[in-house]
């Protein structure tokens, strides 16, 4: 969000005569720029500050003034808490982005942004180029497997899985509804393999990949180990390849072409061996 050129939505509130709690709500629209600091351009939340004339700013960017000069009348000043904004701030309710995508989450205005960042709702989207969709997760794998035939396979964690190598995408979930993509692409000078983690908000990555393709006919071997980029697939598969097979060193013994694949398991659960106790030896 940015001051010069910020587009803010404009909200509005349950239908009037409705009432609540704290009175009556009426159908009221407001452009929302109203609602941020106006030093930092993020959303006003308690506590919040105002100058002797009435000018609000957020607890973040109080202590950054010098002399306490107001930003806006550049007045010397006391900055006291404004309560009635924060009264306001505590009523104004809006709905959750992903609402469309199932999320009925309702929540003050300046919890939308930080709700949002983590909301289960938040959509991925389909990774072929010519499909539109978007949708929570578990949606995205009934379209991928109804609408386009892509195979999705059961994995568990640190355990080997032999997959086909076949040109195309292959969805793996896990028993902790982690979503991952495995795509083989043909070039002209090999299969190029790659894994993404589906997730609604790309993350630093928390998984760690292995790889592995043996032919005994011609005594090749390859093995690949990497951290998996994670991405909502809003601009497609991302770009690049984690292993490549050169085309003249694939075999084909008759059973089909196999990768070996795994993923080490991100909160793997360590053994406390139990001490040895050892017996006194008494003198003789």
């Amino acid at each position: 969000m940015n001051g010069g050129t910020s587009s803010k939505r404009r909200v509005e509130a349950p239908a009037e005569g409705q009432s609540s709690g704290i009175g009556k709500r009426q159908n009221i629209s407001m452009g929302m720029d109203t609602l941020d600091c106006p030093v930092c351009f993020h959303t006003l939340g308690p506590p919040i500050y105002q100058c002797s004339v009435g000018h609000f700013i957020c607890s973040s960017c109080l202590p950054k003034l010098v002399r306490n000069k107001c930003h806006l009348c550049s007045a010397e000043t006391t900055f006291k808490r404004g309560a009635g904004m924060e009264r306001l701030m505590e009523s104004v309710m809006v709905l959750c982005s992903n609402a469309n995508y199932g999320c009925t989450q309702k929540l003050t205005y300046y919890q939308k942004e930080e709700h949002e960042k983590a909301c289960p709702r938040a959509p991925c989207f389909c990774p072929a180029s010519s499909c539109s969709f978007a949708g929570a997760i578990d949606a995205l794998l009934e379209h991928s497997a109804s609408e386009h035939k892509w195979p999705c396979t059961t994995i568990k964690y640190s355990e080997d899985v032999e997959l086909c190598l076949e040109p195309g995408l292959h969805f793996l979930r896990t028993k902790d509804r982690e979503i991952f993509l495995l795509n083989v692409a043909l070039e002209p000078y090999g299969h190029a393999i790659s894994v993404v983690c589906i997730q609604p908000k790309a993350i630093n990555s928390k998984f760690k990949c292995r790889m592995s393709y043996g032919s005994f006919l011609n005594d090749y071997y390859q093995r690949s180990v990497y951290e998996i980029r994670s991405s909502s697939l809003f601009d497609g598969l991302p770009k690049g390849y984690n292993l490549i097979l050169p085309k003249d060193e694939i075999t084909d013994d008759g059973k089909g072409t196999l990768l070996t694949f795994s993923i080490d398991d991100p909160n793997p659960k360590v053994k406390v061996r139990e001490p040895i106790r050892l017996k006194p030896v008494r003198g003789v």
